[in-house]
């Protein structure tokens, strides 16, 4: 799993969005499935779930980590 991030420009407004996304083959194609959208997630709560699916394997490191 991972975070997807774009941005896109309408005339003079930006915007953001971002999905949780998962990638997995089918029949030899790289295909991706999104599972959640999280744009109405603030920065800091997107920068927690990275780094939250970064340290997936041993979440007690998350404790430790600044």
């Amino acid at each position: 799993m991972y975070i997807d991030a774009a941005y896109s420009n309408q005339g003079s407004k930006t915007y953001r969005r971002y999905l949780l996304r998962e990638s997995y083959r089918h029949e030899g194609k790289v295909k991706h499935r999104t599972i959640a959208n999280l744009s109405h997630c603030s920065e800091e709560e997107i920068a927690a779930i990275r780094l939250a699916l970064r340290h997936k394997g041993d979440l007690a490191l998350l404790g430790s980590v600044k």
